[in-house]
C-alpha cells in the first residue's frame, strides 16, 4: 500500500492529509442474490473502507466498507475482496484482476482517483488560490489520460470476468462549498470549489469509460450531498484525521451502500 500524502485516496493522511449499460449479466438484479453469488470487490481505499471502523493496517480493508456491507445485506458468502488502499489502475491490472474468473457474477470497483493524483490537488490548492486554479485547470485538461487508463482497466475486467455484472462506483465530493466551515484547517471556499471541480471532472471520466465498457455507473454523490467536510453531519473525515478525506462509517452505510443497492436491488 502506498502510504504517501500525494495519494491521499489510498491511505491515511497523517500529515495533512445513471450512465452505463449492463453487459450480459449472469444474474439480474430482479432475481436477487444469495449465498451462491460469486462477488469480487476491486479498487482503492474508497472501495476498501479505509475510513470506516475495523479497517486493517495492510490494505485498509474492513467489515464496514461498501462491498462488505452489500455482500452481508445480500447473504453473499462467496465474497472475494481484492481492494487495497494505494491502488492505481496499474495495480488493478497487475494484481486485482487475478481475483476474477468466468464464474464471477458480480464485480464492484472504485478506481482512478490515485491515477489522477487527487491528493496532490488538495495540497496544491491549500497553498494558494492562483496555484489551485492552475493545478485544477491542468488536471482537467489531463483527464483523458486517466480515462485511457480506466478504459484499459475495464477492458481487462471484462475479459477476465466475461459473465459478470460490473458496477463502477464514483467518488463523493470532499468539501461543502458554502462560505462557512467549522472544520479546522480546511481549504477556503474558493479552493473547495476548485477541488470539487476536479472531482466532478474525474467522475465524468469514470462515467464515460464505464458506459463505453458496458458497465453500470453508480453515482454515489447524490447520497453524500450535504455531508462532505464542512457540513454539520460530515460523512467524510476532516483533514486532521488518520484517514483524512475518506468516508467514515456513515459514509459507507448511508452513502455508498444505498447508492449501490439502488443499482443492484
Amino acid at each position: 500500500m502506498r502510504m504517501t500524502l500525494a495519494r491521499f485516496l489510498t491511505a491515511p493522511l497523517t500529515a495533512l492529509a445513471g450512465i452505463g449499460l449492463l453487459a450480459s449479466p449472469a444474474h439480474s438484479a430482479a432475481t436477487g442474490y444469495d449465498s451462491t453469488t460469486r462477488y469480487v470487490a476491486m479498487g482503492d481505499s474508497f472501495s476498501a473502507g479505509l475510513g470506516a471502523f475495523g479497517a486493517d493496517l495492510d490494505c485498509g480493508r474492513g467489515p464496514n466498507s461498501y462491498p462488505s456491507l452489500w455482500a452481508k445485506a445480500h447473504g453473499i458468502t462467496s465474497f472475494t475482496d481484492v481492494t487495497c488502499g494505494g491502488a492505481v489502475t496499474e495495480d488493478v491490472l497487475a494484481e486485482q484482476v487475478q481475483g476474477l474468473s468466468a464464474d464471477t457474477d458480480i464485480v464492484t470497483i472504485t478506481i482512478g482517483g490515485n491515477d489522477a493524483a487527487w491528493g496532490d490537488k488538495v495540497m496544491t490548492c491549500m497553498s494558494g488560490d492562483s496555484a489551485c486554479t492552475t493545478a485544477i485547470n491542468q488536471a482537467v485538461a489531463d483527464m483523458p489520460a486517466t480515462a485511457a487508463k480506466l478504459n484499459s482497466t475495464y477492458a481487462a475486467i471484462r475479459q477476465a470476468a466475461p459473465n459478470a455484472e460490473v458496477y463502477v462506483l464514483n467518488y463523493p465530493m470532499l468539501f461543502e462549498e458554502s462560505a462557512g466551515c467549522s472544520a479546522w484547517i480546511v481549504p477556503n471556499q474558493f479552493q473547495r470549489k476548485e477541488i470539487n471541480r476536479f472531482g466532478r471532472a474525474l467522475n465524468q471520466a469514470i462515467a464515460t469509460s464505464a458506459a463505453q465498457a458496458g458497465f453500470r455507473y453508480v453515482d454515489a454523490q447524490p447520497h453524500f450531498a450535504g455531508h462532505a467536510v464542512c457540513s454539520s453531519q460530515a460523512w467524510i473525515h476532516p483533514i486532521l484525521n488518520l484517514t483524512a478525506l475518506h468516508p467514515n462509517d456513515d459514509g459507507y452505510r448511508l452513502g455508498y451502500l444505498p447508492a449501490l443497492t439502488s443499482a443492484t436491488g
